[in-house]
Formats: structure tokens, sequence, C-alpha cells
């Protein structure tokens, strides 16, 4: 229990519900910045943790529902099941146990997923312990505050997360928890009780204040910055470098990669889309030991007119046919080209522009009139790729034989590619058997053994050296390029056909001028990545740099064991897929235990019922456990029943009375003997039950008289007694 002087109800559920509007901006980042996709699932946890504090539930309470809950929630992800069952729980309470050897050897890159989410609830978790105690004890959330504060400037400023809407939202929301917990503590210091009207007419003054004023600020005209952005410079300062090189951004010309470049702000487009993409421009085929060319230079154009099936060739794979999205772009920058996401079937102009496109490159040239054009904006209808976990397990590289088309463009290599770049593929991915398991492993490797990610103080190879080999073994510092590429280089290497791809990353989130939103891409975004082709699924894309994630989405159809098999760092948690063909027949599943095809789709659709349920059923819990002073006698009355009346359920009935007069309210005060006691209780009812059953309890219990007694007039009375206890 935490000791200060008690906050009044309901001012704490409203001091509460501030708080966890603060975590949720702490929140907010994490998700976007990881892609993880369970938002709902963690601020459930935390408002779960919050009203079990409100409520002052015991820690026999409170602390098995949140382990049950962390539980759960984590056997839903991982596992996509409502229920439990021995067939799903043996195998995470394994998964989760063997982090136990992991930990202890060190090797904290091999921790699984089930685990680090784990690690994240334990985190949540002391973070609202942390949060209680601040309002209730120390009645001060200036840490905390300005915890947040620091850190959504540090993710706004440094990462593509925008947190523009998140600042207001905790000035508003910190500033009036500030004020209300600074009342709360003059009212404590002078002992002087402020009602709940109170504090209501002191907050929402606070809080108009503080709205007005933000929405005045955004109304108002800014001014562009005086001085230059000096994120870069701290960078270079941090990395004891210089800013130098040329500015970030997308260039035809990659035949030698490497070197430091300027971070260049410059908006390049904005593209109002319902899910983040990648932004694809064109690929390149031939490493030549220094950067990238297209060989032949040249290539067959097929031309498209606005609204014409152009999709690419990429989608293979798919389990099933995704809902078709629509992307609307507006170009800044004067692009001889289209930029388009993975998926791409038509696109719209009102210009009478002509779309030449490259099977070699991918690249989609735009002309007008007939010469090389620009477009300020167009619209792209696409639909997103969808792979089989499945299927991409079952890949082998026998299967490359099989097939009809040439790739052999994609298993170019330069004659003098050190021995050791091979010899360091094969060491990755020799344990594993099929291609996308290789290709896989491949691609975890940066992120597992020391590389990091910079944009300054990057090296260029003399003449004698290779990028990917510099990369590789000397430096292990580099940016996109320096991934990819030595991506695309090993997987050739094991004869796996891999490409460069070249485009932008998604960009950040932010309001246009019309309020809408849109996804804000700059010349820091432009940015290169892997497309390997997988036999019988196509080219898919891969995404080895560190810091970016993998926007891919691959179906876990496949039933695996999670303790001996970590989920894909992206794709998952995605819930399987059963085939019709495949469902059992509702008589079957009931036999087996399992929920129905129909019955397990509805709980997907609507798993945000079982959250509010989870929180309906606490709420429901907590209250029967309030007010069980009314129902609790009849199970008393039920337990203790006996028709043979002997000294031992005596006992337990005399026992059981006491603990139920102390839930009424009737508390036995320190030093008072159980006669004294007994006088009171009787006071209260006004009749002498209590002091006779007293007086029987005490001759057993000290005078050894545990048989001369009248155990059925005892009984009735118990029973009286008990009885009015409930009102």
């Amino acid at each position: 229990m935490m000791n200060s002087t008690r906050i009044d109800r309901r001012l704490l559920v409203l001091l509460y519900v501030l708080a966890f509007f603060l975590l949720w901006e702490w929140l907010n980042p994490v998700m976007a910045l990881t892609d993880t996709n369970y938002l709902s699932f963690f601020l459930a946890f935390i408002a779960l943790s919050l009203v079990l504090a409100i409520v002052e539930a015991k820690w026999w309470l409170a602390v098995p529902l949140k382990i049950l809950y962390i539980f759960w929630a984590i056997h839903y992800v991982y596992l996509d099941k409502v229920l439990f069952s021995m067939e799903t729980v043996l195998p995470l309470v394994s998964n989760l146990l063997s982090n136990v050897g992991i930990i202890v050897t060190g090797n904290w890159e091999e921790i699984t997923n089930p685990f680090r989410t784990l690690l994240f609830y334990a985190l949540l978790w002391m973070t609202t312990y942390l949060i209680r105690h601040w309002i209730e004890v120390r009645k001060s959330i200036l840490l905390f505050y300005a915890m947040t504060v620091v850190f959504i400037a540090f993710i706004d400023t440094f990462s593509s997360y925008s947190a523009e809407g998140s600042i207001f939202r905790i000035m508003a929301s910190g500033i009036l928890l500030l004020g209300l917990l600074a009342i709360s503590r003059l009212a404590e210091k002078h002992q002087t009780p402020i009602s709940l009207g109170a504090f209501i007419a002191i907050s929402v003054p606070l809080l108009l204040v503080v709205i007005a004023s933000g929405a005045f600020a955004s109304v108002l005209p800014k001014q562009e910055p005086v001085w230059p952005d000096p994120v870069p410079f701290m960078k270079a300062a941090v990395q004891g470098g210089k800013v130098t090189g040329a500015k970030s951004g997308y260039g035809p010309d990659d035949s030698k990669l490497g070197g430091s470049f300027v971070p260049d702000n410059t908006v390049v487009f904005e593209a109002k889309v319902e899910r983040k993409q990648y932004w694809k421009i064109e690929t390149k085929n031939t490493y030549t030991s220094k950067g990238w060319e297209q060989v032949p230079a040249e290539d067959e154009e097929t031309s498209y007119m606005p609204g014409m099936e152009m999709g690419t060739s990429e989608r293979f794979g798919r389990v099933e046919a995704n809902a078709p999205l629509r992307a609307e772009l507006q170009v800044t920058e004067d692009f001889p080209f289209i930029v388009y996401p993975y998926g791409m079937e038509t696109v719209q102009s009102d210009e009478d522009v002509l779309f030449l496109h490259s099977e070699l490159s991918g690249k989609y040239r735009t002309e007008i009139g007939g010469s090389e054009g620009t477009l300020a904006a167009y619209e792209i209808d696409f639909v997103e790729p969808d792979y089989s976990l499945k299927t991409l397990r079952e890949t082998r590289m026998a299967d490359y034989d099989a097939l009809g088309e040439d790739l052999s463009a994609y298993l170019q290599l330069p004659e003098q590619l050190p021995e050791r770049v091979r010899e360091l593929a094969e060491s990755i991915a020799n344990d594993h058997d099929s291609v996308y398991e290789k290709t896989k492993a491949i691609e975890r490797y940066f992120g597992r053994n020391g590389f990091v990610y910079t944009q300054q103080n990057v090296a260029v190879p003399k003449d004698d050296q290779d990028y990917v080999d510099q990369f590789l073994f000397d430096t292990k510092s580099g940016y996109c390029d320096n991934f990819s590429t030595s991506m695309v280089v090993m997987l050739r290497s094991l004869d796996i056909p891999a490409r460069w791809v070249k485009g932008f990353a998604p960009g950040k989130i932010v309001k246009n001028d019309d309020g809408d939103l849109v996804y804000q891409v700059t010349n820091n975004e432009a940015h290169s990545w892997v497309e390997v082709y997988m036999p019988g699924v196509g080219w898919m894309p891969f995404e080895p740099t560190i810091g970016f994630n993998n926007l891919t989405d691959i179906e876990n159809d496949v039933v695996a064991d999670i303790a001996e098999t970590e989920m894909p760092d992206k794709e998952e948690p995605v819930p399987p897929k059963k085939k019709p063909e495949q469902a059992e027949k509702p008589e079957e599943a009931n036999k087996s235990g399992k929920t129905s095809p129909s019955i397990s789709k509805w709980l997907k659709e609507h798993d945000w019922l079982w959250i509010v349920a989870l929180v309906g059923l606490v709420l429901v819990g907590w209250r029967l456990f309030v007010v069980r002073v009314k129902w609790l006698p009849r199970i008393l009355l039920y337990k203790y029943q006996s028709d043979a009346g002997d000294w031992e359920t005596f006992i337990k009935q005399y026992q059981s009375l006491l603990k139920q007069l102390d839930r009424l309210g009737l508390k036995r005060a320190h030093g008072m003997t159980l006669s004294e006691y007994a006088l009171k209780v009787d006071q209260h009812f006004s009749d002498d039950k209590m002091q006779t059953l007293t007086d029987a309890y005490e001759k057993g219990l000290y005078g050894g008289n545990t048989t001369d007694h009248d155990w059925v007039r005892l009984q009735e009375m118990w029973k009286k007694l008990i009885n009015r206890t409930s009102g």
C-alpha cells in the first residue's frame, strides 16, 4: 500500500485519465516507428492497471489479473487464438522459458519476439506503478511530464515520426494534470479539503486557456527559420566529423557509392494514401565493385495511357485478394517519371501523358506532347501484395532449375569480388533450407552483428577495394546503399537472384493545406532496398537497412512450433488463414474443442470487443467484491451448514462471522477483547446473540470446554446474526 493522504476518488479518476493520455503519447511513436499494429492491446493494459489502482484492488487480485492479461495478449498476438488450449499454451510457455538461457549467455539479439513483448509489458507495468506513486504519494508529475516533452521532441527531431499533434495534446493534458496536483498539494498542506466541484471550477478555465492559446498559435503565420537546421551538425559533432558531401535525394548515377551527404528536407511529393508505402522508381542489375549500373543501358519500352492496366509483374504468391487502394500524389520535384507503390494497377492523370515502362529497370518515364515531361499530380490504384509464409518456406534452390525465365543478369558479380564475402554469406545461410529462410537470414544479419546506420563519415572504397567487402569487414558503418548492396551481393554469391531497388521510404504523416493527413516525402527519404526472386512466387521486396521496416504483408498460414521458430520481423503477427477446403465441419470442430470457422472469423474481426469485455468483467468483478458483504453470507451459510454441530464447525462459523462484521464496518479496535467487541456488536444490532456466541467461543478456546454446548441453539444464533450482516 502507498502511504499518503488519499485523494478524492472522483478527482483521482480525472488525474489517471490525464496520465493515461500522456502514456498514450509515449506509445504512439513507438508503435509507428516499429510498425506494431497492436496499440489497443497496450492501451488496454495501461487502462486495466490504472483502474485497479483507482479501486485499490488488493495485490493478490491485481497481480494475477495483469499476468493473465499479458499472457492472453501474447497468446493472441503470436498464435491468433482467443482462448487458451494445451496445444498453444505449452509451446508459448516453452518459448518464453527458452529465453532464460539466451539471457544468461548474453546473446541478446536471439531473444524471441514473444519474450520481447513480455518485457515491454513489464516496462508498462513498472511505468504505471511509478505514475501511481507520483500522483497519489508525491502529488507531482513534473518529472514524468518533462520526460514526455523531451522524448517526443527528440523523436520528432531525429526520426520520421511527426509529433505536431502530440505536442499540443501533451501541453493540454500535462498542464492540467500539473495544475490539479498542485492544488491537491496545497489543500493537503493546509489541511483544507477541496470538493470535486471546486477542482472542476478551477480546471475548466485552465483547460480552456490552454486549448485557446494552442488553437490561436496554430493559425498564426509561421516565419521561416533564421538559422540552418542544426540536426546535421549535431549528428556530425557526436560522430566526430564534419558535415560534408552531396545532399540527400534521388540521383540517376550510382556508379560510385559511399561518402557522406548532407540531409535535405526539401519536400519531393505528398501522398494521400491509407497506409504507408515504399515508393519505387527503378532497379539496377550490374554491380561493379564500386557501385551499380544498368546493363544494357537502353531497353525496349512499353507505352501506356492513363487508366490502362499497367501493373507490375511482382505480385505473385498472394494468399487472397486484398482490398484495392488509391494513392493521390502531389509532386513538387521535376521528375520525368512516376514513383509508385507495390501492386500498382492503373495510373490516372488529367494530363495527356504517355507512360513508357522499361521491363528491365521497372522505371515508368513520363512523356507529354512527344517529349519528356513531368506530372505535378496523379492518382495510382493499387492492391498491396500478400504472400503465403507456407509457400515461401517451401521454396528450394533446386526450383530455379525448372524456371523458364533467364535470371542470369541478377546473379552477376565482379570477378574480383573477395572470396570472404561468399564465405560469410554461406556461413549465414547454410543452416537454412528454403530460399526464403536463407534470404531472411541475410536480411537479419546486419541488425544482429554490430552494424551501424549513419550518413556521416561513410567510407569510400579505394581503387583496390570492394565496396561491399569494405562495409562487411572493415567499417560496418553506412547508410541504405551499403546495406542493400551488401545483401544483394551476398545473395548472388549464393546463386539467389536479387536486384538493387531505388525509390523513397514512406515519409512522415502530416496535415496538408487542406487539412488532410498525407505522407510527406522529402529528399531525406531517398532510399534503396532489395528485391529477391522467389521460385514460384516472383520478385519480392526485403529491407536490410537498420532503422527501416519491411512493409511486405506475409500471411502466417503455417502451423509452427513457436518455441522453435521465430516469427518474421515485420510481417508478423498476422492471423493465419485457413483455406475453405481445409476448414473443419462444425460437428468436428466441436468434438475437437476448437471454435468453428465462422465464430473464429467473427472473433478476429471484433477483437476490440474482447478488450471491452475484459474491462467490463474487471469492473463487474470489482463491484461484486465491493458489495460482497451483501451476498457473501449466503455462501457462508452454505459452506458452514452442519446438521450435527461440533466444536470444529463452530470455530469456523465464529471466525467467518468476525470477518463479515469487519466487512460491514464493525471493526474491532486494537487491544479490544472479544467480550468488549461482542458488546459493541450487540449494541449495534440491539440483541445479545454475539455475547452468547463469544461466551461459548472463549469457554472452548481458553477453558477447554469443547463439548458442553447447545450446538443447535448456537448454530441458529449464528445464522440469524450472519444474515443480519447482509442488511
